[in-house]
């Protein structure tokens, strides 16, 4: 879990640092642009799926959990 948790934090990073280079790269620059938007494409759809595996495997543990009355 813990693996999973950080490589959705390196994706979001990842996308968040790319797509702020695609936005102020140099129009002229178009395919140093393209690369950057892609790269931040990749990045953002592995946090989405990273995030998405982290809330299933979340939502399975939750029945698992029985508290006592003491605990809640």
């Amino acid at each position: 879990m813990k693996q999973l948790a950080t490589l959705n934090v390196i994706a979001w990073s990842v996308f968040w640092v790319f797509g702020a280079l695609a936005v102020t790269e140099d129009p002229g620059n178009a395919m140093r642009m393209s690369l950057y938007a892609l790269t931040a494409f990749a990045g953002l759809a592995l946090g989405i799926r990273s995030y998405l595996k982290i809330c299933r495997s979340g939502d399975s543990r939750a029945g698992s959990i029985t508290l006592t009355p003491n605990e809640v």
